[in-house]
């Protein structure tokens, strides 16, 4: 059942005044402020009571349809998101072979890449523990002259 323009419009403004008188009775908790008999207290019940309300008669709204999108855009339907993905994932597919291809990358030259980082690991371990090696020496020789 869709709410009239009326009642919707009527609705916001009762949950406006309602939050405004709220936050106004808190402004007047907070600085101990009073008109009369208006303290922050009273505003802060008169807002609260009338959020509670409010709340109380929107709880018995029927929520609204959602809109159907696929009816505008039929790629949003399950069909059409579907065989999208797939096409989309086949071109993708079909322009790295190309570029692969083009590039001259094949599996060889892959598998000659990996070993050749495996090497340049082995290296990079080796001159780690030489230049450890030589930190070692170094330190030594400097206590050794300064007769530490």
């Amino acid at each position: 059942m869709a709410q009239s323009a009326k009642y919707k419009k009527g609705m916001n403004f009762v949950y406006g005044m309602g939050a405004a008188v709220v936050i106004i009775g808190a402004l007047f908790k907070i600085i101990h402020f009073s008109i009369g008999p208006l303290t922050g207290t009273v505003m802060l019940t008169i807002g609260l009571v009338t959020e509670a309300v409010v709340f109380a008669i929107s709880a018995f709204d029927a929520p609204e349809d959602d809109l159907d999108w696929s009816k505008v855009y039929p790629e949003l339907g399950a069909d059409g998101l579907e065989s999208e993905n797939e096409g989309i994932a086949g071109m993708l597919s079909q322009k790295l072979d190309n570029l692969l291809s083009e590039a001259k990358i094949d599996s060889s030259l892959m598998e000659n890449l990996g070993t050749s980082m495996k090497n340049f690991q082995g290296a990079a371990e080796g001159l780690s523990a030489a230049s450890e090696s030589i930190f070692s020496t170094n330190k030594y020789n400097y206590g050794t002259i300064k007769g530490v």
